[in-house]
């Protein structure tokens, strides 16, 4: 009887020599039998369910082909599970070999009549909807061991390891240090008020290599924050891996695949050897995400110059604008002659003069020492927190000592050469260790915030910014610090013939928290 052969296996996880031992089986059998070999196809790597077209599994496609066009008795195969795994496409396979004459032989099952097919073709579907749950379980279990269930995140490299039995462990990632830099970046500057666009292009222009091949993109930083996908929402850069916030799913019609956000059921695990963002940092980029986010597109524009939307008409209370090119002015004179405060001023001289102002203001005594009062009830604050919260992780580091010590007692009675022992051993003292770092640095805590500089680190502070507005590059992260500063301008025609009046008023919450909230926020992590 004249035969083609057909392999197939599935994943690139699986053995390549799978398809060799397929073929090596059925020559195997048609020696046996006496049957003469016509042809042989396979398809790697390639789905069961993956469609029957020539783009979709090219080598069932050519045999199809082969079949119909003559001359061809059998289809030998492993099992019917190789010709597919999808019902539909079992059932038409079935049809075309049938059409053309040829039966279709298995090596498990023997020849495939339609009750046999029918039924196998449902196992072999159940089946592969089985293997995908037991592959998801065992993500599960990987994420729950601290290893990662998917792809490589930017800032990551994988990890080189075997297991006791000499087998792959899989999922073991390790920071990357030259791309945890660009990532802390990222969140650095997007919290500082710079835009994921800006950024994105920033990175482009210095050459700074794409997580992958292209460009960086705005996108690849924000991403779809509901799902947790882009570098600003990723929870792997705070240590925690997270496995279901999406889900694939196949086109009925074209076979291919495509992500959709998962059905709520996101197994996470904890991971700290994969931190790279504080949870301050983290929280200020999420909030800042948040409240960036809006489906009315007018409300993201960016002021067009640096005191946009600031200034007040102290006549009709009117906005003061870019009137015409080169000059600030209100805008009911311009939008309808319905001020008589007709009087202008260039962009240069508002800046400077808005700036002067501010500057004056935020170091005057009695500004500072408002700043020193709340840094100090601030202070005071966070060492009461901080005084209940090291005895609550002093008794549990009593409590993990004394955890290690009976471990340690059981292993020298002879426990060691249980794994199970080995494993609490190593998890009892990682535990330890943590919450002795943790008491020391609350120990530390009043050494470096009570030092006596107070005044001048405030100084500094203002100093430092009006640094930044003048320089090119950290203009951009300056500028919205400075907004949060002044809650409005006020500005009032001058005694003269010519000229205005600047009042600046400015937010004394913000001034008060310009150099405090950082400063403790960093020094407590």
């Amino acid at each position: 009887m004249r035969t083609l052969i057909y392999a197939r296996y599935s994943s690139q996880l699986q053995n390549p020599r799978s398809i060799e031992d397929q073929i090596a089986a059925c020559r195997a059998r048609a020696e046996r039998e006496g049957w003469q070999i016509e042809g042989i196809f396979h398809d790697q790597a390639i789905s069961g369910a993956a469609g029957i077209n020539e783009a979709q599994r090219p080598g069932l496609h050519a045999m199809l082909a082969r079949v119909e066009q003559g001359g061809i008795g059998q289809i030998l195969t492993e099992s019917t599970d190789r010709i597919a795994r999808h019902q539909g496409d079992a059932f038409t396979v079935r049809e075309r070999l049938q059409y053309a004459g040829t039966r279709l032989f298995t090596l498990m099952d023997g020849e495939v009549d339609d009750i046999t097919g029918t039924i196998k073709g449902l196992f072999d579907a159940r089946m592969r909807k089985d293997l995908a749950q037991r592959v998801k379980r065992g993500h599960r279990s990987n994420i729950s061991e601290g290893r990662a269930a998917s792809g490589v995140a930017f800032g990551y490299r994988r990890v080189s390891k075997f297991d006791e039995k000499g087998e792959p462990v899989r999922g073991l990632r390790e920071i990357d240090p030259e791309q945890a830099a660009i990532v802390l970046r990222c969140y650095r500057e997007y919290a500082a008020g710079q835009s994921a666009l800006a950024i994105a292009s920033r990175l482009n222009a210095e050459g700074v290599p794409p997580p992958k091949r292209g460009i960086w993109r705005g996108s690849a930083l924000i991403g779809a924050r509901s799902s947790g996908f882009g570098i600003l929402c990723n929870p792997i850069y705070v240590g925690v891996l997270s496995y279901g916030r999406s889900k694939g799913v196949v086109d009925p019609k074209t076979r291919l695949r495509s992500s959709r956000p998962g059905d709520g059921d996101v197994h996470q695990g904890a991971a700290p050897h994969l931190r790279i963002i504080d949870d301050a940092l983290w929280t200020e980029v999420q909030e800042q995400i948040a409240r960036r986010s809006s489906p009315r597109p007018e409300t993201q524009r960016r002021p067009k110059h640096i005191l946009s939307g600031l200034g007040v008409c102290a006549v009709c209370g009117g906005n003061w604008i870019m009137a015409r090119t080169g000059w600030w002015g209100c805008g009911r004179v311009t939008g309808g002659n319905a001020c008589t405060n007709r009087r202008l001023i260039k962009p240069a001289e508002y800046e400077r003069r808005v700036l002067d102002e501010l500057k004056d203001q935020m170091l005057a005594p009695e500004i500072v020492s408002a700043y020193l009062r709340e840094y100090h009830r601030e202070h005071a604050r966070q060492t009461n927190e901080l005084s209940r919260d090291r005895d609550r992780i002093q008794r549990k580091l009593d409590a993990a000592s004394r955890k290690v010590e009976r471990l340690v007692a059981a292993i020298a009675s002879g426990g060691a050469e249980f794994a199970e022992i080995r494993e609490v051993m190593s998890a009892a003292r990682d535990e330890r260790d943590r919450l002795a770092r943790e008491i020391a640095g609350m120990d530390a805590l009043p050494v470096l915030t009570l030092h006596p500089g107070l005044a001048d680190q405030y100084r500094r502070s203002i100093e430092e910014l009006d640094q930044a507005l003048a320089g090119e590059e950290t203009r951009l992260e300056a500028v919205p610090k400075l907004r949060k500063l002044i809650a409005r301008i006020v500005v009032t025609p001058s005694a003269a013939s010519r000229g205005v009046d600047l009042k600046v008023v400015r937010h004394i919450d913000e001034v008060l928290n310009l150099a405090s909230v950082p400063r403790l926020t960093a020094v407590r992590r």
